[in-house]
């Protein structure tokens, strides 16, 4: 279980450095790291709705909980990939 956590922790290091190194992340990622927060994103969404309704638009919107979605990845798999890929 410790092992598994310090595992975790070395891909996210690493996976992180390649996204920032390449310019891959947008940067819309909220709650994702400590330059902007989940309330940043409540605060974009409310605005940009607020000031599409404003103007006379429709606005719609489709969310998807992804909180759980990375439980059914094969650790060994993804580290293959990384390594493959020089990550």
């Amino acid at each position: 279980m410790v092992f598994s956590k310090v595992l975790e922790k070395a891909m996210h290091s690493r996976l992180i450095y390649h996204l920032y190194a390449n310019n891959i992340l947008v940067t819309e990622r909220y709650g994702c790291t400590k330059v902007v927060s989940t309330e940043d994103a409540a605060f974009t969404l409310t605005d940009g709705v607020f000031k599409s309704v404003n103007k006379k638009m429709h606005v719609g919107g489709i969310f998807c909980d992804l909180a759980k979605v990375f439980d059914c990845v094969s650790h060994e798999i993804l580290l293959a990939k990384l390594h493959f890929f020089g990550i």
